[in-house]
Formats: structure tokens, C-alpha cells, sequence
């Protein structure tokens, strides 16, 4: 990594739109100085903010859904409530924190640098059987808030629907994430204003899993996703193809999985220096262990985990922002679940994540590279 002055603010070209991936990495430039909308010089209000009722509503529903469980014997389904805290929620690279605790004005719309989010996770199921087929409809939605930066929220739905007949299933789904915001950078080719860099994503997603053997399960899913960003950075919009396929296989003490996915994001607006098209292997292995009795008494077990995912991305634009440019995001996880009785169960996981970004441009570098750490915990209830 270029080792440039942190306190330094100095002006860069606006890259062209950013990436869409994993967590929605940006591509734009977030050094760029705010240009004022007239010749007058005026100080940059503060954000009203205003009476988070997001978590409320979460716990409200939750309640209405337990009591929705009792009530409805044929419906199957679960209700998870988990919270996640990151120590960098937006992503900074190192260069960006430095300037984040010196006042930087392009990063005055981040409160904390970290922050917990609070998630609820519904899904309804009513499987049907006939014969030897068994056909589940399933509904599910997930609300999410973040407590100290309250722009980040979500609110997600998906539809699918699952055949299930002896060794092998089959499913197909769709998803719709309707409000994605990841951060605020400048539109240097707009109103040269602070604005929320935020899209929507369009999931349509079909799973097959095969079990030749009695210890083997062969997977594989085919994805399309529609990514459209807000009106000021309309560049960003494209669409990707992914497509997975791994197995798994259970030892006598644990189970090992393994996958391979290859990924081709295309940009709608192929312009030279904002075309943010690339191409990605994706490597992902898993290690679990059976579960095991907690205690002596054997009511409570828990079941022990560790897992590694690891991306090359290729960008396959020109320009100075995106030519010859290749990220290397890793991902390594460590969990473990407590299972309480059939119903209940309670999941601790610890994450860290890393991205390393090989370019000739140093502005790239400085701004791309980051580190975040992630600590949840989340309880389930199945009825």
C-alpha cells in the first residue's frame, strides 16, 4: 500500500461507479472535496435525526409471529433474532479513517465507524405432500437497523419454492432487496454534493442437491442478479451471473465442505474509466463438527465450526480508476451453535474480512484496502 500523508486532503477524480459484489464494495472515489451548489460559502448543516422506532417494530413482530405459531399447527417455520457488531461498518480503508478522525468534510455523514446491527429474520413454510414428493412453499423476510448510523437499514423479501424426493431437491427462488445503502460519496458529475450511495438488487436463484452416496451431497446453484443504483450514480447499474457447485462429505468426527464459483458481473455503461465490469473465481471450504453434548446430562448440545472464503475479482475495464485492476477479498469465519431442545437454538460467530487490491493506481489502493471484524449472536425459534 502507498504510504501517503493521512491528513493530506487533497483532490481526486471522481472513479467511475463502483462494483457490484459483495456487501456493495464502491468504486467511487470518496476523497473528493464537496462542491458548494453556489459561490457563497456556507457551512454544511447538520442531519436532522430523527426517533428511531426500527427496532420496536422488529420486536413487535416477533412477538406476533411466536403467538402466530400456536395458532396455525400446519404452518412450519422459524423466527431468528440476531445482533451483529463491525468495527468498520462502511468499509474504510486506513487512509479513510485517518481522515475520518481528522475531520475529513467527505466523511461527515458517518456517526460511528462502528456499529451494531439489529436483525429479524420470519420464514412461513407449508409443505405438501403427495406420495413420495414433498413440495414447500416458503415466505421469508428480513428487517435490519443499525442503531448508531441509522441510514442503514434493510428490509428483505424472498419467495421460493422446494421439491424434495428421496436423495436429492431442487428449489427455485427470488429475492428482492428493494434498499441497499452503503455509503456517501461525492457526484463529482452531477450536483457535486455529498450523496447516499445506495441500489436495489433483483436475486432470481436455482439450487440442486444430490446425495449419491450415503456420506456424499453434491450442490450447485445458478444466480441472476439486477442491480440498479439511485439517480446519482446510475453507472453502477449491470447485472451478474453466478454459478456454484461443490460437495460435501461426512467423516466419522467431522465434515468437510468444498465449492468453486465463477462470477460475471456486466456493467450496463461500458465508458472508458467507468466500466466496472469484471469477473470472479470464488473459493469457499467449510470444516464442522458433529454435535456434542454440552454436559454431563447431554440436554444441551453444541456443534463447533470453521469456514474460508476467498475472491479474485478481475475488473475488465480500461482507464485509470479500473485498468488492470485485481481484488482479493478473504473471509475467514469461526462459529459455534447451542442447540437448547428441537426448537431452540442459539448461533456465536466471529468473522474478519480483508481486501487486498493490486493496481498502478495508488489513489485506487489507499482508498480499496480494508480490514473489519465482525462479532453476532443469534437465536432461533423453530415451530
Amino acid at each position: 500500500m502507498a504510504n501517503n500523508n493521512p491528513k493530506q486532503f487533497t483532490k481526486e477524480e471522481k472513479p467511475a461507479t463502483a462494483k457490484a459484489g459483495r456487501d456493495a464494495a464502491n468504486e467511487t472515489d470518496s476523497s473528493l472535496s464537496v462542491q458548494p451548489r453556489n459561490s457563497k460559502t456556507a457551512k454544511k448543516s447538520k442531519i436532522r435525526r430523527k426517533t428511531n422506532i426500527r427496532p420496536i417494530i422488529l420486536l413487535i413482530t416477533f412477538c406476533l409471529f411466536f403467538s402466530f405459531s400456536r395458532v396455525e399447527a400446519q404452518i412450519t417455520g422459524s423466527v431468528k433474532i440476531e445482533t451483529t457488531y463491525s468495527d468498520n461498518v462502511f468499509h474504510l480503508s486506513e487512509y479513510d479513517i485517518d481522515r475520518f478522525n481528522d475531520g475529513h468534510p467527505n466523511l461527515e455523514f458517518i456517526d460511528t465507524i462502528d456499529d451494531l446491527t439489529l436483525n429479524t429474520r420470519l420464514e412461513l413454510a407449508y409443505p405438501l405432500s403427495y406420495r413420495w414428493w414433498i413440495f414447500t412453499p416458503t415466505v421469508t423476510g428480513n428487517f435490519s437497523q443499525n442503531i448508531s448510523n441509522e441510514d442503514k437499514y434493510r428490509t428483505d423479501w424472498t419467495i421460493k419454492g422446494k421439491i424434495t424426493r428421496y436423495y436429492w431437491n431442487c428449489s427455485i427462488q427470488y429475492t428482492s432487496n428493494p434498499y441497499i445503502y452503503f455509503r456517501q460519496f461525492v457526484d463529482t458529475d452531477g450536483t457535486g454534493e455529498l450523496e447516499k450511495y445506495s441500489y436495489s438488487r433483483d436475486t432470481y436463484r436455482t439450487d440442486i442437491a444430490i446425495k449419491p452416496l450415503p456420506k456424499t451431497i453434491v450442490k450447485a446453484n445458478l444466480r441472476y442478479e439486477l442491480y440498479r443504483y439511485n439517480e446519482y450514480f446510475t453507472e453502477g447499474d449491470g447485472t451478474a451471473i453466478t454459478g456454484e457447485a461443490g460437495v460435501s462429505y461426512k467423516f466419522p468426527f467431522f465434515t468437510v465442505e468444498g465449492a468453486y464459483g465463477y462470477r460475471d458481473f456486466s456493467c450496463d455503461k461500458r465508458i472508458e474509466n467507468k466500466d466496472c465490469s469484471y469477473q470472479s473465481n470464488i473459493y469457499q471450504g467449510a470444516l464442522t463438527l458433529p454435535k456434542m453434548p454440552l454436559s454431563e446430562k447431554g440436554k444441551t448440545l453444541w456443534q463447533p465450526s470453521l469456514a474460508l472464503n476467498y475472491e479474485q475479482r478481475f475488473y475488465q475495464g480500461s482507464g485509470s480508476w479500473y485498468g488492470g485492476r485485481a481484488d482479493y477479498t478473504y473471509n475467514l469465519s469461526a462459529g459455534m451453535k447451542m442447540f437448547f431442545s428441537p426448537q431452540w437454538n442459539l448461533s456465536l460467530d466471529y468473522s474478519h474480512y480483508f481486501r487486498n487490491v493490486e493496481t498502478d493506481n495508488e489513489t485506487v489502493q489507499r482508498l480499496k484496502e480494508y480490514n473489519e471484524n465482525r462479532l453476532s449472536a443469534a437465536l432461533r425459534y423453530t415451530f
